[in-house]
């Protein structure tokens, strides 16, 4: 069985991406693992060659997806760079598969993967973790529309029905809600996907998305209490979401299990 997974990166991001693959590599038990790299024209030729030869050297295939011309007047920002928008593309991208593991490059997989990628999801169009909020954004998924903050999940950690999304022609929907609703969205790719596929969404261990929110005090109550333990005892994937020093690299960073980026990082060899 191969498990396909995707991240996005530029020349900027590609150390983390690659360390993020690297985890992913040494944590595939039984599955062979095929890499579907989202790309653009930021991602040079030499960083292009470092990743694939670290890929196969690992046993693993990658391929690198051009990012389509519509992602071109999508939302963006110095912090929310077009990479965000890839992610709604690969139903379109990848026509042969029904399903794909999406990554964001902040993230470290801890455990075997093969739970999770053999989850049944049924005619879910994807299944995700739910999100864990900060006091100050707590009101987010009411002002979306939502019901209520356990209906909202992190977009870092996607397991993606593309089967079920091309049949619902869900990136067509994505995009049109984009351009109706993208000014009003503060996490721009996130709360997109949360109007537009919340509404089928299997929801996952949150040790499948172990987000630093997790160690924060603030974050009692938002979870079932044994899968909150669990998940900070036993994380199948680190999810290092937020800006600055919550990012494993940044100098200041001490947030928990840092060091296990490091350690993929510097085997994957990209700097």
């Amino acid at each position: 069985m191969t498990l396909h997974v995707s991240c996005a990166a530029d020349d900027a991001y590609a150390p983390h991406a690659a360390a993020t693959l690297h985890s992913v590599l040494a944590h595939r038990g039984s599955l062979a693992v095929h890499v579907h790299l989202l790309a653009d024209e930021r991602l040079g030729p030499d960083r292009r060659g470092a990743l694939r030869d670290m890929v196969e050297s690992m046993g693993g295939r990658i391929d690198f997806l051009d990012a389509p011309p519509e992602i071109d007047p999508l939302p963006s920002s110095e912090r929310f760079t077009s990479a965000i928008w890839h992610r709604i593309f690969l139903p379109d991208l990848l026509p042969a598969l029904d399903r794909v593991l999406y990554l964001d490059a902040d993230v470290i997989a801890c455990a075997d993967l093969a739970p999770l990628w053999e989850i049944d999801l049924a005619d879910h169009w994807l299944a995700a973790v739910t999100n864990v909020f900060q006091p100050n954004h707590r009101r987010r998924p009411r002002n979306l529309g939502l019901e209520s903050r356990r209906d909202y999940f992190n977009s870092g950690v996607l397991l993606m029905n593309l089967a079920q999304m091309r049949r619902d022609g869900k990136t067509a929907e994505l995009l049109e809600l984009v351009a109706a609703r993208g000014a009003e969205f503060e996490w721009p790719d996130q709360d997109a996907l949360n109007i537009g596929l919340g509404a089928r969404r299997l929801r996952l261990h949150p040790r499948w998305n172990a987000m630093n929110s997790l160690w924060q005090r603030w974050s009692l109550g938002q979870l079932n209490p044994v899968a909150h333990w669990r998940a900070r005892r036993s994380p199948g994937i680190r999810h290092f979401e937020g800006p600055g020093a919550n990012k494993p690299w940044h100098p200041d960073c001490s947030e928990p299990l840092r060091e296990v980026y490091w350690q993929h990082r510097d085997a994957a060899g990209l700097g």
